[in-house]
């Protein structure tokens, strides 16, 4: 099986990314991926399941959120109707606190006593809340509405850097976080250069492998091949394109690298199990 990296594009004129979980509508399962932000996932109506490399599945009920480390591969299954919000901070706003090697992880504690249970269930309604204004707000768009967000959202950041960030990373965890950051320089230039004509052999060449070198660099550190990756990040740009809503489909796929409509469908199928057409659909209900 293929592990996608999710490439994540901010919200624009924001330092973070905040959106509906997509697969609300239950019988739905987003394959393994990973991404080089932190992501927390709030959960409002319905449960989600969380499936780590380890195997263990993590369920989040609803009034709970769970927060997904840098580079911690993961999918999401949603058996049933859901009401979900996932909030999404690229690893940069945390430079402050990364490690030499730029490395930093996050951890939800188990309350061992009453009064820790009291805490931990007033920190779990306070980030559902953070993360349900933010949202809102961002889709009302009133007056001032910019500064409520940032509000919010560095309050998040404060909860994060004095609650959950972890002294003693876990090794294990550590170690795969530094594998995938060796191909960082060469996924930074695809992340800049995605609407571009980029072939195995042109990349390869541009970072000093063979192709065959830079092939097997995927495949063990981001469990992917290069084309898989690049289509995975001029996805992420088409539906950005799409829920702002100026453009046509064809001229979206050309944009962002794809050479037409239909390719761009194809790939959006089987990234995120719909159709282009089906998507703008829901977004804008």
């Amino acid at each position: 099986m293929d592990h996608e990296h999710e490439v994540v594009v901010p919200r624009e004129g924001m330092p973070f990314k905040i959106d509906i979980f997509e697969g609300g509508g239950g019988n739905y399962t987003r394959e393994a991926h990973w991404h080089n932000s932190v992501e927390i996932f709030a959960v409002y109506e319905g449960s989600l399941d969380f499936y780590f490399r380890s195997s263990k599945c993590v369920v989040v009920p609803a009034g709970y959120f769970i927060i997904i480390n840098p580079n911690e591969l993961h999918s999401i299954h949603a058996a049933a109707e859901n009401v979900s919000v996932y909030l999404q901070i690229p690893l940069g706003e945390f430079s402050s606190y990364l490690t030499g090697d730029h490395f930093i992880s996050f951890r939800k504690r188990k309350p061992s006593t009453g009064q820790e249970e009291e805490i931990h269930a007033l920190r779990e309604q306070r980030m559902l809340t953070l993360m349900r204004e933010i949202y809102d707000c961002g889709n009302a768009m009133e007056t001032g509405y910019q500064f409520q967000m940032l509000r919010d959202y560095y309050e998040i950041m404060h909860m994060l850097v004095t609650i959950y960030r972890q002294e003693e990373p876990d090794e294990k965890q550590y170690r795969s976080s530094k594998a995938l950051q060796r191909l960082s320089p060469i996924t930074e230039y695809m992340k800049r250069h995605y609407a571009e004509e980029i072939s195995l052999h042109s990349l390869a060449a541009r970072f000093g492998y063979s192709p065959e070198h830079l092939s097997r660099m995927f495949q063990k550190y981001a469990y992917m091949n290069y084309k898989y990756y690049l289509s995975s990040i001029r996805l992420e740009h088409a539906r950005e394109e799409m829920d702002k809503g100026e453009k046509t489909l064809s001229e979206i796929a050309v944009s962002v690298g794809f050479s037409d409509s239909r390719a761009m469908a194809k790939a959006f199928t089987k990234h995120f199990g719909m159709l282009p057409s089906e998507y703008l659909k829901i977004s804008k209900k």
